[in-house]
C-alpha cells in the first residue's frame, strides 16, 4: 500500500515596492487633495490571514501629508488630531488575488481609532517598472469620529465624506 505523500502548501508572494497614500474631500469651494508617498518595501503573502507581527502596516506622519499650501496641510494635520496621533496607518490583514486583481481586508488606523475595512477591492494597472494595485475607500469624518475642518474661520464648508486612495507598488 503506498502512502500518500503530504506536499507542502505553495505559498504566493508579492514584493511591494512603494505606496501612496490620498485623501480627498470636497468642500462648497472645490476639492481638498492630500497625498503622502513612500518607498517603504515590504514582503506580503497572499492568501490567507496574515499573522499581526507579519502584516504590511504603512505608519503615515501626518504632518507629511500634502495638500497643496501650507495652510491646507496644517488645517489637515489638525482635523486628524496630529498633535495626539502623529500617525495614521493602514495595516493589510489579508490580501487575495481574484484573477488580475486583488481583494483583501484591511485596517485603518486614524486618530487612534481603528476602523476594520473588509472585501476592498485594488485593481491592478501597469507602471514602470512595476504593478500597480489602486484601491479606492470612501469614508466619512464622522465615521471616523472626527469633526470635519472649518476653513478661514468657516467661510467654507468641508463635506462630511472622504475619498481615501491606497496604491501599492508591486515588483513586475
Amino acid at each position: 500500500m503506498l502512502s500518500a505523500m503530504v506536499l507542502p502548501e505553495k505559498r504566493e508572494y508579492v514584493v511591494i515596492t512603494g505606496n501612496k497614500v490620498s485623501v480627498a474631500a470636497g468642500t462648497s469651494l472645490g476639492n481638498i487633495n492630500c497625498a503622502y508617498t513612500s518607498s517603504q518595501k515590504d514582503t506580503l503573502e497572499l492568501n490567507r490571514q496574515i499573522p499581526q507581527r507579519d502584516r504590511l502596516r504603512l505608519d503615515i506622519p501626518v504632518k507629511e501629508f500634502n495638500c497643496g499650501n501650507v495652510f491646507l496641510n496644517k488645517d489637515f494635520a489638525k482635523a486628524l488630531n496630529a498633535s495626539q496621533h502623529p500617525y495614521a496607518k493602514i495595516e493589510v490583514v489579508c490580501l487575495k488575488k481574484e484573477g488580475r486583481d486583488y481583494k483583501g481586508n484591511l485596517n485603518l488606523i486614524v486618530a487612534g481609532k481603528i476602523i476594520p475595512l473588509q472585501n476592498v477591492s485594488f485593481h491592478s494597472y501597469p507602471g514602470k517598472g512595476v504593478t500597480n494595485l489602486k484601491s479606492n475607500i470612501c469614508l466619512n469624518f464622522s465615521e471616523i469620529g472626527l469633526a470635519t475642518p472649518k476653513k478661514m474661520g468657516g467661510l467654507f464648508k468641508v463635506e462630511d465624506k472622504l475619498q481615501v486612495m491606497v496604491e501599492l507598488q508591486v515588483a513586475g
